[in-house]
């Protein structure tokens, strides 16, 4: 009896366990990995983040533009990417913004660049949303993100979800 009882609560955990991935991976999808995976590895990026981004700015849809005019995964405005493909010495149009792996790339490389200037993950997280111009009054001395300062509601709403997002992905990377 005691033998029973424990097959099938093993079972039903394991049942559990399968449905929790399932649920996960479905909510949570890293589409476009090896893109991912190789950009971020190139500008010694976290994927985490660049998926957090990715689901945050277009949920993974290809050909999503914003009302102010940013396209593609990781919604990239045009004048952004243009300086993006000037600076790797790549011819630019704006339609490779819809290409995953332009877009990609020149996401992953705007990253880096504000890592690069900020060197603070929520400082980069608001400062991809907002600019950097805005997140400079948003900063202490020390560089530190002060989130009670940050002006702008919308920019607010995309740290949280952003760094939430992030949470997720670094977790699935741990097994979870």
């Amino acid at each position: 009896m005691k033998k029973s009882i424990l097959i099938i609560f093993g079972i039903v955990c394991g049942f559990t366990l399968v449905l929790f991935a399932i649920f996960n991976f479905a909510l949570y999808p890293k589409k476009y990995k090896n893109y991912v995976n190789n950009y971020a590895q190139e500008f010694n990026l976290e994927p985490a983040l660049v998926y957090a981004v990715i689901k945050i700015e277009s949920n993974f849809k290809v050909d999503a533009k914003s009302y102010a005019g940013a396209l593609g995964l990781m919604q990239l405005i045009p004048s952004t990417a243009k300086w993006i493909a000037t600076e790797l010495n790549e011819v630019f149009d704006p339609s490779m913004l819809l290409e995953p792996q332009t877009n990609v790339k020149y996401g992953c490389f705007y990253l880096r660049y504000l890592f690069d200037k900020f060197n603070n993950i929520d400082v980069v997280i608001c400062a991809y949303n907002a600019g950097e111009t805005a997140v400079k009054s948003w900063i202490d001395e020390s560089g530190n993100l002060l989130p009670e300062k940050i002006s702008y509601s919308e920019t607010k709403n995309y740290f949280y979800k952003v760094k939430g997002y992030y949470n997720i992905y670094l977790s699935q990377n741990k097994g979870m």
